[in-house]
């Protein structure tokens, strides 16, 4: 009865060591069967290097942490990347990092991160364009993986590239710049020689009352009358033009106005623009028009009559 109870507990206590080791080989497998079941661990999510790499670039954690970040990230998704050479951040907006990396002995990869753990990685095959320091900071890693340079310049260093460019001999630059200071100085020296002219023009005439100043428009003392006796004896040029015997143009304006000039140039600004330039004095009239009473009652409608 003794040897029975004996043998009974041997059992029991091998059935017992059996349970024990199908529970921790079941316990061994789970990771793996998680794993296929894609159940990551905190530390190969995706999303979660997403966030460390979004909230590193926003802190401004060391390079050399974002760089293995990223590392890691690149090689979740099946890319090679066996270290980080070179990286820029050339987009950073409120909730998304864009950033262009550089892997020992591969083309660049663009890596997306969000701050709601979006993730995305391409390239790899060229589609990425190359860095560019003009678009953002490129930060460069030696093999140790700490920063060994980054594309910081100092205004020596501005200063020596634009005399190198200069000194190579940018012509399209130069040329675009010589051609915009000549037509700069042409317009410049076209506004002050006709101010020029103006001002003589203006000195030189008689002055028909005190205190005139020079740019003054002229004022023509010719009455309505005697302008209708000139345009009887003056020749048409065009619809608004007219040239007397005398060299004198007469221009009739916008408003039906009619003004006297000696250069064909003025006249026709006159007419399709109304400026009153290099205005000339009126001609005598070859005939001397016969002058009517005028029927006014009033001074005022006398003086509309001119």
């Amino acid at each position: 009865m003794v040897q029975t109870f004996i043998v009974m507990s041997r059992c029991v206590a091998k059935a017992g060591v059996g349970f024990l080791l199908l529970i921790s080989a079941f316990g061994a497998l789970a990771p793996e069967r998680a794993s296929a079941q894609g159940i990551l661990s905190l530390e190969q999510d995706p999303r979660q290097m997403a966030l460390d790499i979004f909230s590193g670039v926003n802190r401004g954690s060391p390079p050399e942490t974002i760089a293995l970040k990223i590392t890691q990230l690149i090689n979740a998704y099946r890319f090679r990347c066996t270290r980080v050479t070179d990286y820029q951040v050339f987009g950073a907006r409120p909730n998304l990092i864009d950033i262009k990396v550089k892997c020992s002995g591969e083309p660049l990869f663009g890596v997306t991160v969000a701050s709601n753990g979006y993730v995305a990685v391409f390239g790899g095959n060229g589609m990425v364009s190359p860095l560019d320091r003009r678009d953002a900071l490129i930060y460069s890693f030696a093999a140790d993986g700490r920063v060994e340079s980054d594309s910081r310049i100092t205004a020596g260093d501005a200063f020596d590239e634009t005399v190198e460019r200069l000194e190579l001999g940018d012509q399209y630059n130069m040329m675009y710049v010589l051609a915009m200071f000549a037509t700069l100085l042409a317009v410049v020296s076209a506004i002050a020689l006709v101010w020029l002219k103006m001002w003589r023009h203006r000195k030189g005439k008689r002055r028909h009352h005190r205190g005139i100043k020079p740019m003054a428009k002229h004022a023509v003392a010719a009455s309505s009358v005697i302008k209708d006796q000139l345009l009887k004896e003056s020749t048409q040029i065009s619809k608004k033009l007219f040239k007397h015997p005398s060299g004198v143009l007469i221009a009739r304006g916008k408003k039906g106005k009619r003004r006297f000039f000696k250069s064909r140039f003025w006249a026709t600004t006159y007419t399709l623009l109304g400026w009153r330039m290099f205005e000339a004095g009126a001609p005598d009239p070859i005939e001397m028009p016969e002058f009517e009473a005028p029927k006014a009652e009033t001074i005022d409608e006398l003086v509309n009559l001119s």
